[in-house]
């Protein structure tokens, strides 16, 4: 037979080749075997090769390894009321996967500081066992090396796709994410968001507001705000709570635009100088400071030194005891201030306003894309009794909700010698996906199912239980950012319909560094947040909130540097990287 015939030729040949090995000389070092190709993904399997040669023997292990059958646990914790659609991502996943057991854990919908206290509870007690988290203010625990980085995981081929998993996404939205100079990614992005106002068209035209331009001055807004209320109506649905201020709610979206208007122009004591660790000759030799362009300071077009800012914050070359920090306070007060009348009565203590907005009583909010995805889905939880908080309004009111139509507005410019550019918004990449770091087989498993959902196969599942209408839960912010998944044309028409603005929620932008605390730092954020209540309260004037300010970021200079991984001999010397620096994304 042909078989025995081979094994004996391949026996006399080898011992040949041996006995003419003992008496020639040592061969020249041969060159490095071609790396095995990438492995294809499991649908697809590849041929086997060739089993009499060793390279061929160890691709077919690799091969092997790679598609053997997975196994184990995955705990989606999620802040999100929508188990709908976890769970079908789960039960489509588990259909690939039958031994896989993915476990829907979501943690309740509320404040932001709820979840973050619950989450470094996981992390206290050991390893988490929690799998999937999502959330961009794990600074903290990214410097310990407890999150797990996406980034190595980037050039890995996608099972679910068959391409390397980067070119799933676009570029624009991982670089709000990830740190330009390492290329850490330890935030993963799979959405879009945009930030803006919406307002009540029946209330607008009952209070004889007429023109409502796509982004009108500070003044006008104010202007809308005394006709609304002269009319009848709560101007703004708003909520006043400590959290809801510096997190959970929509303030910080105005605050953050405003001090982003006000301190425009420190990214020039901010950007990466030449011979500094993280200058990009391409993009810093040509970059020009220009206020008038509402991109002059994306990642694509300068650096941004987190070192030299923080030299600019101790040498007092940025301060904020001044007139222009109190002028910002004097602008946002016009509005929010309660003397004004313009905000919900009780609005201090107020945890939920949008039932405010949605029976009518309140005339403008700010929102994201998500309204025009769960407007009528919200006015119908409400009226049915099954919204969560409706405590802002009586029952009777929530019962008598209906639908009215919605107009929008970009984020209103304030207009003054202190300001220093026209308002911009979010417009940036969202979802913030993190994992707990765990051994390599754990991490691995978790990532895979990250795979499947971040792919057009999974982002279709989620999209279409996101945008049910059965689906009271569900509703998204705005458009995927997952290359080849495309929102039915009608969501792309009504969520592409906003005009960009520009962003001030970027990696190390300045003025957003400082606008609620520093850095978020957890005594700096707190303490700002009761300030800013004290103001609008009428406890403390503007001018001594300018005051308070500045002594709050000296106060906790040293507590601040330390949540940085910093040192004092690190600021003398923003030329260089400092060794205890993470990157953690647009935060």
């Amino acid at each position: 037979m042909f078989r025995p015939k081979l094994s004996i030729a391949v026996v006399l040949l080898t011992v040949m080749s041996l006995l003419l090995a003992a008496c020639a000389p040592t061969a020249a070092p041969q060159a490095p075997a071609a790396p095995a190709a990438t492995t294809a993904p499991a649908a697809t399997k590849a041929p086997a090769a060739a089993p009499t040669a060793t390279p061929g023997v160890v691709a077919i292990q690799k091969a092997e390894q790679a598609q053997a059958e997975l196994e184990g646990e995955i705990v989606i914790s999620l802040q999100s009321a929508d188990v709908q659609t976890f769970q079908a991502l789960a039960d489509a996943y588990m259909k690939l996967h039958p031994k896989v057991k993915v476990l829907v854990e979501l943690r309740p919908v509320g404040g932001e500081d709820s979840y973050l206290q619950w989450i470094r509870t996981q992390f206290a007690a050991g390893n988490p066992r929690v799998s999937i988290l999502e959330n961009p203010h794990l600074l903290d625990l990214i410097q310990e090396g407890r999150i797990l980085n996406w980034a190595p995981y980037m050039n890995k081929v996608n099972p679910y796709t068959g391409k390397k998993w980067e070119e799933s996404f676009e570029t624009w939205a991982l670089n709000l994410t990830r740190d330009l100079t390492t290329g850490e990614l330890y935030y993963l992005p799979y959405m879009s968001t945009q930030t803006f106002w919406v307002y009540n068209k029946d209330a607008f035209k009952k209070a004889g507001i007429t023109d409502v331009p796509p982004q009108p001055t500070w003044d006008q807004f104010v202007d809308w705000c005394k006709k609304l209320k002269a009319a009848g109506y709560v101007c703004i649905s708003q909520e006043g709570l400590i959290d809801r201020i510096w997190g959970g709610g929509k303030l910080p979206w105005l605050m953050r635009s405003a001090m982003d208007q006000y301190r425009r122009a420190d990214v020039q004591l901010a950007r990466c100088q030449p011979g500094d660790w993280c200058y990009q000759e391409a993009i810093d030799s040509k970059w020009k400071y220009d206020p008038t362009d509402p991109r002059n300071d994306d990642t694509d077009k300068v650096s941004i030194n987190v070192v030299r800012h923080l030299a600019a914050l101790k040498d007092g070359k940025i301060r904020f005891d001044n007139e222009c920090t109190a002028d910002m306070m004097d602008q946002i007060g016009r509005v929010f201030k309660i003397e004004n009348g313009f905000v919900p009565e009780g609005f201090l203590g107020l945890k939920d306003s949008y039932p405010l907005f949605l029976t009518g009583k309140a005339a403008m909010r700010q929102s994201t894309g998500s309204i025009f995805t769960t407007f009528e889905k919200d006015i119908r939880a409400l009226a049915e009794g099954a919204y969560a908080d409706p405590s802002a309004v009586s029952k009777d009111e929530a019962k008598a909700a209906t639908v009215f139509e919605l107009g929008t507005f970009a984020f209103p410019s304030i207009e003054g010698k202190c300001v220093q550019g026209k308002a911009r918004a979010n417009e940036l990449s969202a979802g913030y996906l993190a994992i707990p770091k765990k051994d390599r087989k754990q991490n691995d498993l978790e990532v895979d199912f990250a795979m499947f959902w971040i792919s057009p196969q999974g982002m279709r599942i989620y999209l279409d239980n996101r945008l049910d209408p059965k689906n009271l839960q569900g509703g998204i912010a705005g458009p995927t950012i997952i290359k080849g998944v495309e929102l039915p044309e009608k969501w792309q028409k009504i969520l592409g319909s906003q005009p960009f603005i520009g962003n001030y929620e970027k990696p190390g932008a300045p003025a957003d560094k400082v606008a609620r605390g520093f850095w978020f730092y957890e005594p700096t954020k707190r303490e700002w947040a009761i300030m800013v209540q004290d103001f609008f309260a009428g406890k403390l004037s503007s001018k001594d909130f300018a005051t308070k300010y500045q002594k709050l970021l000296e106060d906790n200079w040293d507590g601040l540097l330390k949540y940085l991984n910093f040192t004092a001999e690190d600021i003398k010397h923003p030329e260089k990287r400092p060794p205890g620096w993470v990157a953690g994304g647009p935060y």
